[in-house]
């Protein structure tokens, strides 16, 4: 899955990592109709958060440089 990393890829990735730190509304709102406790929520996102996080400081790119070594656009 690395090796499909891309800079724009590690950007979604950072994105997503936000995004989902903190759960919107519409998600909160979902999980409601579909039963599922927002304690059950939290934690599921906690994890994906922490996991997206992992996966990012396993690349070995800055995303300040442009050029990044083993990344390509």
């Amino acid at each position: 899955m690395l090796s499909e990393l891309t800079p724009k890829r590690y950007r979604a990735l950072e994105l997503i990592a936000d995004f989902i730190r903190e759960p919107s509304r519409e998600l909160r709102l979902n999980a409601i109709v579909c039963d599922v406790s927002d304690e059950d929520l939290r934690w599921v996102t906690d994890r994906l958060h922490h996991y997206i996080l992992k996966l990012l400081e396993e690349v070995d790119w800055d995303p300040a440089e442009e050029d990044a070594i083993g990344l390509t656009d």
